[in-house]
């Protein structure tokens, strides 16, 4: 037996399992980042984002940076420029508010000492001008699709001067129409701390490279003590660095043609195993974490497999002698055998009596699953009765249709309408959720709507949703939980003799589409297309329901001229993915949409937005309920 050979398997083998335990150290300290932006970027997703209120901010994410050894601060900017910066500078916290990207005016800056302080001790104005669209972490996420998370190569940060990384993440806001990208920084030297600190062996050390082999992780065993060494080389090529084990490595790793082997070589008088491999911290970006261990680290433990290696061939060899005694005893093992089959034969008894009862519980499910969608299907019967019928709506509305594609059997949308003398009030509604729970909240917001109009006697729209979010809150304050679900909607109040329009919103615009490219006061030109128009009313940025900065809702009153469409819509439209690169539809292109089909015949409308939505969603799952109307004056 080659005991050299088998020394050389083992020191690899322990080479193999230092890398391997780098790679798990390493995913301790970058998944937790990975995992904190994504869960701040999908709750800010459904937030309205305030990039100035530092109260809320600097209670939500102070406590993330400190409690997070890996993060230097937060960011989150908008397309439009606007950002927000909360940074830890050891002796204080800095907070800074860029409005526009620094257009009309220089960054704001606030500083808090550690503890204790609601209110800002100091604040300043940046010494230049500063604009969030322009640096690296905020090009990387705009560049990918939403939630995509990306990272930065090593720069130096704008405020602190520090060389980091940053990793971020964009999603979008269809309600403004704009984009919001978050990001988190990380140190260079807190990377650096992490390596220096990994003690694999005696000697051994752990280094990081970025990919064009600059060191963002140094050895440790290397004098880098405190912050001030470590400053001096970060970000260094690795041939500056003055560590001679380290240079070997990766001048050997780089003349490899199979870059996942392990390799030996002599620095200082002693003989070194080293070994580098990519790790991924993203989709796209990878680091190269490299090991350098002197064989004198582990030569004990090598020295101690030897004499297992040893033993094992001697545990082999009276195995051997058992196995041959073994087979003269044939007899006995004949009847053990036997004893085995009448086991298996018991065995397969109780399979098969378990079969039989997984059998009857299928069947049980299958019941109950049966049961469970006639409820739902009388559900969907309960919530078709509460729509407007085709025929009355037809009545006061002619010129008009109403695209209806509920995501599930029954749905979170819904649409509305009721008159009262000459005007005509109708709606499109889209309560939290889909399905069941989106169904049941939908039910309690059109009770409120026709309690509010017919009990109440209200038909201003603005004042309407007012007092609809009253009830709305008081119907769910009598739970036991906190219930925050309401509706998004866009109410309009039309009378036709006189073509005058009013409308209120919560979240959700309205459309006008008319020839011309004149400017109205009260409409807002959002997009122009082959001589026509179409000018938006915005909702206001609140829902109806339990929300903590509520306001009365805004009163528009506008007068409509002969030829114009007026448009509501809920978000499913615009949100859908498909298309042949899988990406929503966007707010900007159902705009488009809705001006191109605007001289088609407004029954044939429907039929056409049907089959667009069919035709863009392709293969994709449809994300949620569609409602869309349009009247014709």
């Amino acid at each position: 037996m080659d005991l050299n050979k088998t020394v050389d398997h083992l020191s690899k083998d322990m080479v193999e399992k230092s890398l391997l335990r780098t790679d798990l150290e390493l995913e301790n300290f970058f998944a937790p980042i990975k995992e904190d932006i994504l869960i701040t970027a999908q709750e800010h997703s459904v937030q309205v984002f305030n990039f100035t209120d530092y109260h809320h901010l600097n209670a939500e994410f102070r406590p993330l940076i400190k409690n997070k050894r890996q993060l230097s601060s937060v960011l989150m900017a908008t397309s439009d420029g606007d950002e927000f910066l909360i940074l830890d500078l050891d002796t204080a916290w800095m907070f800074r508010i860029t409005h526009d990207g620094s257009r009309d005016s220089l960054s704001d800056q606030y500083f808090w000492n550690k503890e204790g302080e609601y209110e800002p001790h100091f604040s300043n104005k940046k010494s230049e001008v500063y604009d969030p669209r322009s640096r690296p972490w905020y090009q990387s996420a705009a560049s990918h699709s939403p939630m995509h998370v990306n990272w930065t190569k090593p720069y130096t940060f704008s405020t602190s001067k520090e060389p980091g990384i940053t990793i971020s993440t964009m999603w979008e806001d269809t309600a403004n129409d704009r984009e919001i990208v978050a990001a988190f920084d990380v140190l260079l030297t807190d990377i650096s701390k992490f390596t220096t600190e990994m003690d694999i062996s005696e000697k051994g050390f752990v280094f990081i490279l970025t990919e064009d082999e600059k060191v963002i992780g140094l050895p440790a065993h290397c004098g880098y003590n405190d912050m001030g060494t470590i400053k001096k080389d970060v970000l260094k090529h690795y041939e500056e660095i003055e560590n001679e084990p380290l240079k070997q490595t990766v001048n050997i790793w780089n003349g490899l043609e199979k870059k996942d082997s392990c390799f030996t070589f002599s620095s200082g008088g002693e003989d070194w195993w080293g070994s580098i491999e990519e790790y991924a911290i993203s989709d796209e970006d990878k680091l190269l974490v490299g090991v350098a261990v002197p064989e004198a680290d582990f030569v004990g433990s090598v020295i101690h497999s030897k004499n297992v290696v040893i033993i094992g061939f001697v545990l082999v060899l009276l195995f051997t002698i058992y196995i041959l005694k073994a087979y003269r005893d044939k007899h006995k093992a004949n009847d053990l055998l036997t004893t085995q089959k009448k086991e298996i034969e018991e065995k397969n008894g109780l399979l098969k009596s378990a079969n039989e009862e997984i059998l009857l519980a299928k069947h049980e499910i299958e019941e109950q699953n049966h049961e469970i969608l006639d409820s739902i299907n009388y559900a969907k019967r309960i919530q078709t009765a509460i729509l407007p019928p085709d025929s009355y709506w037809k009545e006061q509305l002619p010129n008009s249709f109403v695209l209806y594609m509920p995501k599930d059997i029954v749905a979170g949308d819904f649409y509305w309408m009721d008159v009262i003398e000459n005007e005509v009030l109708f709606a499109a509604a889209d309560c939290t959720g889909h399905g069941v729970p989106g169904a049941m909240v939908s039910v309690v917001c059109h009770n409120a709507l026709n309690r509010v109009v017919r009990e109440f006697g209200m038909h201003q729209p603005a004042e309407i949703l007012d007092k609809v979010t009253d009830l709305v809150i008081k119907t769910f304050e009598r739970s036991d939980h906190e219930v925050k679900d309401g509706m998004d909607i866009s109410m309009v109040g039309l009378t036709m003799d006189t073509m005058q329009l009013e409308y209120a919103g919560a979240h959700n615009p309205l459309w006008i589409v008319r020839k011309g490219n004149e400017e109205y006061e009260g409409l807002e030109l959002n997009m122009e297309l082959d001589g026509k128009s179409l000018y938006e009313l915005k909702g206001d940025k609140q829902p109806v329901g339990k929300f903590a900065y509520r306001q009365k809702f805004t009163y528009h009153n506008i007068k409509l001229q002969k030829g114009d469409i007026v448009y509501l819509s809920s978000d499913g439209f615009p949100d859908q993915f498909g298309g042949h690169k899988g990406k929503k539809l966007k707010s900007k292109a159902f705009k488009k949409m809705l001006i191109e089909l605007s001289d088609t015949n407004i029954h044939e409308q429907r039929d056409f937005l049907a089959k667009a939505f069919t035709d863009w969603k392709g293969d994709f799952e449809q994300l949620d309920d569609v409602c869309v109307i349009g009247v014709k004056i």
